[in-house]
């Protein structure tokens, strides 16, 4: 009973969400997510860095409106204990998703926050008040999907928020296997944030990663981005 007001305590009540919303995003990717698949019921999504399963989340629509079902990843155990609570019927994993398997360090500042990361760099820029650090393991997409429900099933919707860790987590994904039909990432300006004539997104790795894969960007909003794959 302690656990059940815990997690009524966090899902909704700390984000102040008491009512279904048409969009549970941070700049409403979900509306133009759920609009590309307008047509499809019961697909698969990937949430790499799902955070909470309402606040900030890119596939509550699809799992609420299409009755999508798929696999919530997060290096916070309490961010998953709340994904085992509201989705029930998901596959909700507390590991780090890198490049191969082993140990990294977390650094984080609460046991559930947006900003927690593996990226040392990252965690000094934004969390200036100091910061907790821990021995997290971390394994590879291609495990994770190998050893569950959807091996060699198609991707069709990849979330992915990992605070720069971004190319590790695509890099250890077989593109060919799983090959994800749209991809919802951020891809921060590390150039020069506040000048907007800079074609950062060009130089950028994730991008060219992607742009590699025959993926096209078909929607942004300040770092979040969307790609599409070519057909």
């Amino acid at each position: 009973m302690k656990n059940f007001f815990k997690y009524l305590y966090y899902i909704y009540f700390r984000p102040k969400i008491f009512y279904p919303k048409s969009s549970y995003s941070m700049y409403r990717e979900d509306t133009f997510i759920d609009n590309y698949f307008k047509n499809k019921k019961n697909g698969f999504y990937l949430d790499v860095g799902a955070y909470h399963p309402l606040d900030g989340s890119n596939t509550q629509l699809l799992f609420k409106k299409k009755n999508w079902n798929g696999i919530n990843i997060d290096l916070s155990p309490l961010s998953i204990e709340l994904f085992k609570f509201a989705r029930k019927s998901d596959l909700n994993l507390n590991i780090c998703i890198s490049n191969k398997k082993g140990f990294v360090t977390l650094y984080f500042r609460k046991s559930i926050n947006m900003l927690n990361t593996i990226n040392r760099k990252f965690a000094k820029n934004n969390f200036r008040n100091g910061y907790q650090e821990k021995k997290i393991k971390t394994d590879t997409l291609n495990n994770i999907l190998n050893r569950s429900q959807y091996k060699n099933k198609k991707i069709d919707f990849f979330n992915l928020d990992v605070e720069g860790n971004e190319l590790k987590v695509l890099k250890s994904l077989d593109f060919k296997k799983y090959q994800p039909s749209l991809i919802c990432i951020e891809i921060h300006n590390h150039e020069n944030t506040h000048n907007h004539k800079t074609n950062y997104l060009k130089r950028n790795p994730v991008n060219k990663f992607l742009i590699k894969k025959k993926y096209k960007n078909v929607w942004k909003s300040n770092f979040s981005y969307i790609y599409k794959l070519k057909k």
